[in-house]
């Protein structure tokens, strides 16, 4: 099973970015692509369907408290998001689309798109970014510095590409229409998406590890009082 659900993350994380190409990649394959996150999504929540049933239990912390909002606030994004897309469908689902309300359908879908880029890239940075970026330390292994300084650099051109595409003008509503260049190249825009997902992901991951650290940095000095 573990095997399964890293394999449904991976290609969650690898449609992502393709699905930001929207028009670069055609709006057929658009949907298609949106179909199956959301079917990767529906396999995602079935394998972790645990998690649903220990939201109700145990004490809550800051930080379980601000992991959970995220969660729940993707989980609501991954059902609202493709259901706007259903109903301005031209292509695959047309017999369920609104034609009447699909400008106001398309910017609510455009917009949110993009926060849901970003719960998706906190998420990764609050649950999985720990296995990538903090290997285990063996002294006078080098190798084990390769992955941080990997993601570091990315992380440094994913913030100069979040900048570039103007990505906050999206997040913060500036912006109501997306332009793509018609011959800038597919596989370079979704690096680009990718690089700004690593760094988003690493930003919380940092965020994350600071907050840790001054939580038990506290916790000592209690203790110590004591």
């Amino acid at each position: 099973m573990k095997k399964v659900r890293t394999v449904v993350d991976i290609c969650m994380l690898i449609l992502l970015p393709m699905l930001m190409a929207y028009s670069l990649i055609g709006e057929r394959n658009h949907e298609l692509i949106g179909l199956c996150m959301f079917a990767l999504f529906a396999a995602h929540h079935i394998i972790n369907r645990r998690w649903w049933v220990a939201i109700f239990k145990g004490r809550y912390s800051p930080l379980r408290a601000f992991r959970t909002a995220v969660d729940v606030l993707l989980a609501v994004y991954m059902i609202m998001q493709p259901v706007s897309g259903v109903l301005m469908s031209k292509h695959i689902l047309t017999g369920v689309a609104l034609s009447g309300a699909s400008s106001d359908l398309r910017s609510i879908h455009m917009s949110f798109a993009y926060w849901g880029f970003a719960l998706l890239s906190i998420h990764v940075g609050l649950h999985a970014v720990s296995s990538v970026a903090s290997p285990k330390k063996s002294a006078g292994d080098n190798k084990n510095k390769v992955p941080s300084v990997l993601a570091v650099i990315i992380s440094a051109y994913g913030l100069y590409a979040f900048v570039r595409r103007g990505i906050a003008d999206y997040l913060l509503f500036r912006v109501q229409f997306a332009y793509f260049d018609p011959s800038e190249s597919k596989l370079l825009f979704m690096l680009d998406y990718a690089a700004v997902m690593v760094f988003i992901a690493a930003l919380t991951y940092g965020i994350h590890k600071l907050f840790l650290h001054r939580t038990h940095s506290l916790r000592a000095k209690n203790r110590e009082k004591l």
